[in-house]
C-alpha cells in the first residue's frame, strides 16, 4: 500500500501540472515490474478534445511499448477513470487499477463497473483489480 501512495503523488504532481494549464487536475501513471511505463496529465481543455484525458494519454503512451495486452500493468489515477477511459483499460486487459478520488458522475467503477462487469467480450480478458484508496482492494 506506501508502493501506492508513493505512486499516487506522482499522480497529484502530474494533475497541479494539468490544473497549471487550465485543464481538470488529473494525472495518470502505468506501471510495469515496478517501473514507470507512461505518465500523462490531463489535457483535453487546451487540446479541446474530450479523448485527452490522463488515463487516455498514458494508455496511449503505453501501448506503444506494451502492444495492446497490459494485463500485467496497473495504472494508476488520482480520480476514477470515466466510462471512456474504463472502456479503453478494458479494451486493453490493464489488469489493476489504482484511483484515489470516486467520480460523482460516469465512474467506470462506482457508478457503471465497467472496470469489473465480466459482462464485456470474451477478448477483453478478466476484469480489473480495483483499488480506491485508502480503500482495499475489491
Amino acid at each position: 500500500m506506501e508502493d501506492y501512495l508513493a505512486i499516487m503523488g506522482r499522480c497529484e504532481e502530474l494533475a497541479k501540472e494539468a490544473e497549471s494549464k487550465g485543464n481538470r487536475p488529473i494525472g495518470s501513471v502505468i506501471m510495469l515490474g515496478g517501473e514507470i511505463i507512461a505518465e500523462a496529465s490531463e489535457s483535453a481543455h487546451t487540446n479541446e478534445d474530450v479523448s485527452y484525458h490522463a488515463e487516455m494519454e498514458a494508455i496511449r503512451k503505453a501501448r506503444k511499448i506494451l502492444g495492446k495486452d497490459m494485463s500485467r500493468s496497473v495504472l494508476f489515477t488520482n480520480h476514477e477513470p470515466c466510462v471512456m477511459c474504463s472502456y479503453a483499460i478494458r479494451y486493453h486487459r490493464i489488469g489493476t487499477v489504482v484511483f484515489k478520488e470516486r467520480a460523482r458522475f460516469l465512474g467506470g467503477d462506482g457508478n457503471y463497473q465497467i472496470l469489473t462487469t465480466r459482462n464485456v467480450p470474451a477478448a477483453w480478458g478478466a476484469p480489473v483489480r480495483v483499488v480506491c484508496l485508502p480503500e482495499k482492494v475489491k
